[in-house]
């Protein structure tokens, strides 16, 4: 099901890297930084429960974490967006694609464990 907006893949993709904190402020700015435009952290905040009512994160008492569901969602509109990128040509290379874009493919594709399973 495609139901992950762009801002919540771009939230996820912040969120999923561990070594930054995971504060609606902490994400906005990021989110900001990578589209070169203005995003309120009010939006980031108010997308949090909509993301962990899907299964996408889990509320932890260090932040919001990723779950396996959240990484299988992402990883399948990730790929989307680079196959609409190549409007049907195969002519891109999806692996490759996402090494450009600088996302490890393992962050996304690795049987990891289930921040859901945890405490």
């Amino acid at each position: 099901m495609i139901d992950m907006s762009v801002l919540d893949l771009a939230v996820f993709l912040r969120i999923h890297r561990p070594s930054r904190g995971t504060s609606a402020g902490e994400v906005a700015q990021t989110v900001s930084h990578w589209f070169q435009c203005d995003v309120d952290p009010r939006e980031v905040e108010r997308s949090f429960p909509r993301m962990v009512d899907a299964g996408w994160l889990v509320r932890r008492p260090t932040g919001m974490r990723p779950t396996i569901k959240g990484r299988k969602h992402g990883r399948q509109h990730l790929r989307g967006i680079v196959r609409m990128l190549d409007q049907g040509t195969k002519m891109l290379d999806v692996a490759r694609m996402m090494s450009v874009l600088q996302l490890a493919m393992i962050e996304l594709d690795g049987e990891h464990d289930d921040d859901d399973d945890q405490g």
